[in-house]
């Protein structure tokens, strides 16, 4: 009786399909597509944005409800929250303009005001929030991963090791970003004094609050072009391990974030369905 009490559980968790890790998994009741949620620091809100990257929409997290900010293509690439949780950076291209040329615009969630920004450096984003102090950003030119003190406008260079670095992720107090090289992610100072450790491959998208941990995903392809499966890791910054968290089949799960101190969201690439759950770290 016990082996078969033994065969039933491993069979319900393999279903399920997620490690202890992740509880209390809940599906937001949405009717579109919506993808790479990222939750404001008040815990009230998430930004979205729709298929292909395109539109900026904001979720009220309590009422279910969605409304419109943006429906311009190419807006949902690396949007951010004010400190405050009062306003709302993105990028948005020109009519009959090119993505380098995209102006930043400011949306203020009180009063539904748009501000644009044409002096500010769109490729701040996302790692701008509303306040003087750094900034990172790939130089195109070098491949690089650079940062700015926008107190001083003094330049450095983060990634002085060899090769391409893109997708940089300011840590919490700005002392560390995660960057990727190939399919890899890495960890280096901010000031420019080196490497810290190799994590693993995947995509990192956010930092936990404490910045003890990083959690991305890491998606497949059968044919080299279409997403046939994607999981979600928690990688640990000082050991460098890395734990797969989720094991489904019928969920494409990525771009997962943070959010309070122990929450995540994240949306299902396949259907384009946002949920949360709550995380052991």
């Amino acid at each position: 009786m016990k082996k078969y009490i033994v065969l039933i559980a491993l069979c319900v968790n393999s279903l399920v399909g997620f490690t202890q890790n992740l509880s209390n998994i809940k599906k937001i009741p949405l009717r579109s597509f919506y993808t790479n949620p990222i939750v404001s620091p008040t815990g009230t809100h998430a930004l979205l944005t729709g298929l292909n990257f395109h539109g900026v929409y904001l979720l009220d997290l309590k009422a279910n409800k969605i409304s419109t900010i943006s429906k311009v293509s190419g807006t949902g690439y690396g949007y951010s929250w004010s400190k405050d949780g009062a306003s709302v950076y993105f990028k948005e291209k020109k009519e009959k303009g090119y993505v380098s040329d995209s102006e930043v615009i400011r949306y203020i969630l009180k009063t539904k005001q748009k501000i644009k920004l044409p002096d500010f450096n769109h490729n701040y984003l996302p790692s701008y929030i509303g306040e003087k102090g750094i900034v990172i950003y790939t130089n195109l030119a070098t491949l690089k991963i650079e940062a700015k003190d926008l107190n001083t406008s003094k330049t450095w260079v983060v990634t002085k090791s060899e090769g391409q670095f893109y997708n940089a992720i300011l840590s919490n107090d700005s002392k560390k970003v995660a960057v990727h090289s190939g399919s890899d992610i890495y960890i280096y100072n901010t000031d420019g004094s080196g490497l810290i450790q190799k994590l693993g491959r995947g995509i990192a998208t956010s930092w936990s609050k404490d910045d003890k941990h990083i959690i991305g995903f890491l998606d497949e392809s059968t044919d080299g072009h279409s997403i046939s499966n994607s999981e979600l890791y928690l990688f640990d910054v000082t050991s460098a391990k890395a734990q797969k968290i989720t094991t489904t089949k019928q969920t494409f799960e990525m771009f997962p974030s943070f959010y309070g101190v122990n929450k995540i969201i994240y949306s299902d690439d396949k259907t384009g369905q946002i949920f949360t759950s709550e995380i052991k770290l």
